[in-house]
């Protein structure tokens, strides 16, 4: 009898097609409520509605990390279950998992989006793994989940003549360089009082352009016309050697 009523529970948590929606969108990495709402184009507190339901129903977890609660799945167990939902739709009616998961990678907000006053999703990631390619950040700290960056020489000169307010960043009461985990590419990009001056240098530059009613960032100019800027001495930066 209990095992019935656990599948009823379950039954009524996925016939909602918000909550399908949210359940896709959470294959990709563990998110907040604000971004589950941008993805959606949905008001936060029925977002928090529906995941209360997932969460009674075992489908979702919730992880705090001081002020900011993360949700997630049990990827494995999620996928079965929405290629079981599939697989039991009609033929002309059917949205498989793996083209919606496609769907979802190409929205706008994963290519690029704001991750409080960083940039963040594919194009912020892409970012931190140049600067370190380039040699103008290095590692300072790599353990636990929030690596600390510092800059090199070629850093500060290549910062400064993109237009990064480097002294400002310093001078801020807060971590100056680390890595942010990324909830839709599950790598880093880079946050801290250095990673909100850059994001103001790429819009300042008209690389980028932040929308007025959503976090989606637009990439107006590729990010490696900024990155290929020649340097006062007019050379390439991009020849400053690789690290390890």
């Amino acid at each position: 009898m209990r095992h019935f009523q656990a599948m009823s529970v379950l039954a009524q948590a996925l016939a909602d097609e918000t909550r399908l929606r949210l359940l896709h969108l959470l294959l990709s990495g563990e998110a907040t409520v604000s971004e589950l709402g941008v993805h959606l184009g949905l008001p936060q507190p029925r977002i928090s509605t529906h995941l209360a339901i997932l969460r009674e129903a075992g489908l979702v977890g919730v992880e705090t990390r001081g002020r900011q609660r993360s949700y997630r799945v049990d990827p494995g167990r999620i996928q079965a279950v929405l290629e079981a939902l599939d697989a039991g739709a009609s033929r002309e009616n059917r949205d498989s998992p793996s083209r919606a998961r496609v769907e979802i990678d190409a929205t706008p907000v994963r290519r690029a989006r704001t991750c409080y006053d960083h940039l963040a999703g594919m194009a912020g990631v892409q970012l931190l793994d140049e600067l370190l390619r380039r040699n103008w950040l290095t590692v300072a700290h790599a353990s636990g989940s929030r690596p600390q960056y510092g800059l090199t020489p070629a850093g500060v000169h290549a910062f400064h003549a993109r237009g990064v307010d480097l002294g400002t960043a310093r001078q801020a009461r807060r971590l100056f360089a680390y890595g942010c985990l990324d909830w839709s590419e599950r790598r880093p990009h880079l946050a801290g009082s250095l990673g909100a001056a850059v994001l103001d240098a790429l819009a300042s530059a008209g690389v980028v352009r932040p929308a007025d009613d959503s976090r989606a960032v637009t990439l107006v100019r590729p990010l490696a016309d900024w990155l290929e800027r020649s340097d006062d001495s007019g050379r390439s930066n991009s020849k400053h050697p690789h690290t390890a």
